[in-house]
């Protein structure tokens, strides 16, 4: 069962105006003012760093949840990780103080994600793309946050995916 997440109100813009408009925008504006100024076409190349390592964040973004056979899948387009049913511990929506110190992962242009440390909330994982509903896995290594478009139905379907996951306790010796 996949969920897409999709960014939210503030990301767009923030993705859409910082990220396309000034990483992309300005560059470009700029390369064309210096072909105008000196007449070199060569200056049509400085925008393409800023575009690839808009191309290379938009890659590391998530971009959906597949609850699979063996985990739940972070969909990305490169780097996908799977987070095994048998690592999570609990599953809800009581929102917790994310980010933080010591912050590895990227911030705001396509959502968040990577690893964080907070005082309140320990060592925790962010892969969100909407900071609005949030969904929280808690994990062995701490807990971590998703942003599926729809958090409460993916809860419902991860509760039934771990019933199925873990044998009823105490089980029957033979």
């Amino acid at each position: 069962m996949h969920f897409p997440a999709t960014l939210g109100r503030r990301q767009r813009l923030v993705a859409g105006v910082l990220g396309i408009g000034v990483g992309f925008g300005a560059p470009f504006l700029g390369s064309v003012g210096l072909v105008a100024a000196t007449g070199d076409p060569s200056a049509l190349i400085l925008p393409l760093p800023f575009l690839g390592a808009l191309w290379a964040i938009q890659g590391l973004a998530p971009s959906g949840y597949t609850l699979e056979e063996h985990g739940i899948r972070l969909e990305r387009r490169w780097l996908r990780r799977l987070i095994p049913y048998d690592h999570i511990t609990g599953c809800d929506r009581r929102p917790r103080p994310i980010g933080g110190l010591l912050a590895v992962g990227f911030n705001g242009l396509f959502g968040s994600h990577g690893p964080r440390w907070n005082p309140r909330s320990g060592w925790h994982y962010l892969a969100i793309t909407n900071t609005d509903d949030l969904v929280y896995l808690e994990t062995r290594g701490g807990f971590v946050a998703l942003s599926p478009s729809d958090p409460d139905q993916f809860v419902r379907a991860l509760h039934a995916r771990l019933a199925e996951a873990r044998p009823a306790w105490p089980t029957p010796s033979s």
